[in-house]
């Protein structure tokens, strides 16, 4: 059972939801058991869903993030990788969606379906939803305000056992709870309510959730409203459309870059390099449902996997060395080439603009990575046309990509 929090108002509230047959507290003597006789972790759906804990997605709007729960829920319940994420097991799945109209669902499952080849009676008995009628309230303050209640608690712990749903989403989480967002007090009761739905139903819980405007999506801080919420999930999440240093690096055009988003593990690495992000792509799938008096019908939007091409595609050894070459033997003047954009005419990455028709961002990125493995280097070196020291870069040969040709 979760503690019980210290605020006597909040105490009984919290109290209310325990079971009759909970067993009194007591203490056991601990014991050390095998690893192997030990069941492993109840993941689900790669590293970001795991049965029994709380799942936080944070994301700006205009970043597809009910589409992607929607086609994750779907990924699941037909246990087919739709986003190229591994799928441990199949289970039945349940959307609480609390913010758009039935029809607004209807309109993105279609269009998910049409894009994915999913057919109706794939998702039949394997997909479950809120009834469109009925609102859902996890926590709230008592008549009188004395106290949290959790008015649908129970319910959906019996209909996630009854429907032996495995994942069940809730978008947005702000629309489950009729608690004061910004208390930290408050949302720990909303999450551990939350937490209990995933322990005592078996389940895994996704909570979407809003990122505080102007924020820079560069942690799970980024969450709108008390910390609290973020300190009590397991696992959480950050979606964030590319940035215009990101476009540079992955070659995608700045008029694009609100149709490509990256997806972090916000509690695991916090930032990793552009291209090696998990990034999603907002595709557009029309769902032909035009009449006489809207001729174009609907437009949907429809999250897919995007992979970035390889900085080093279709670069092959030799080209790299010729690079190298280029780069080690300095400019004309005797002065070498430097690591920084700072110092425009010494910069390297001229050299890899014009020899791999590749960008600035992209030319940065490769001296980047030469520079952490090694290939390059970092010397103080005395130029004699500018008579002063002066930072420039050498080629370590040992370091070279295969073999020299």
């Amino acid at each position: 059972m979760e503690t019980p929090p210290q605020n006597p108002r909040l105490r009984q509230g919290f109290l209310d939801v325990v079971r009759a047959d909970e067993k009194p507290f007591g203490l056991r003597p601990a014991r050390l058991i095998a690893g192997p006789q030990i069941p492993p972790r109840q993941w689900i759906y790669g590293t970001q869903i795991i049965r029994g804990f709380v799942t936080l997605l944070v994301a700006p709007g205009g970043t597809g993030k009910s589409s992607y729960v929607l086609v994750m829920l779907m990924s699941i319940a037909l246990r087919r990788p739709l986003l190229s994420t591994t799928i441990f097991r199949q289970v039945n799945t349940a959307l609480l969606n609390l913010e758009d109209p039935p029809e607004e669902i209807d309109r993105r499952m279609a269009a998910i379906a049409k894009h994915y080849n999913i057919l109706p009676e794939d998702l039949e008995g394997r997909f479950f939803m809120n009834p469109p009628d009925r609102t859902v309230t996890i926590a709230s303050k008592s008549a009188d305000g004395s106290s949290v209640v959790f008015p649908d608690e129970r319910a959906i712990i019996d209909q996630i056992k009854d429907q032996g749903i495995g994942v069940i989403g809730v978008d947005p989480f702000a629309e489950s709870h009729l608690l004061e967002e910004n208390s930290n007090p408050e949302m720990v009761q909303a999450a551990a309510a939350w937490r209990r739905v995933a322990r005592l139903g078996g389940c895994a819980v996704l909570l979407v959730h809003h990122a505080r405007k102007g924020s820079s999506m560069g942690s799970i801080e980024a969450a709108r409203g008390a910390k609290a919420l973020s300190d009590s999930a397991r696992i959480g999440l950050l979606m964030s459309t590319m940035t215009e240093d990101e476009c540079g690096v992955l070659a995608v055009p700045l008029a694009d870059r609100h149709r490509y988003v990256r997806l972090d593990d916000a509690k695991a690495n916090l930032s990793p390099r552009a291209a090696k992000a998990t990034w999603l792509h907002l595709n557009h799938v029309e769902l032909d449902n035009g009449t006489e008096e809207y001729p174009n019908g609907d437009q949907m939007q429809v999250v897919e996997a995007w992979k970035p091409m390889s900085l080093w595609d279709g670069i092959t050894v030799q080209q790299t060395n010729e690079a190298l070459d280029r780069i080690a033997a300095g400019l004309p003047d005797g002065s070498r080439f430097t690591h920084t954009r700072r110092s425009a005419e010494r910069w390297a990455g001229n050299v890899l603009m014009t020899m791999f028709d590749v960008t600035e961002g992209q030319a940065a990125e490769m001296i980047r990575v030469w520079l952490a493995n090694g290939v390059l280097l970092k010397e103080t070196y005395h130029d004699t046309s500018q008579r002063k020291d002066r930072v420039g870069l050498t080629v370590n040969d040992v370091r070279r990509p295969g073999e020299r040709l």
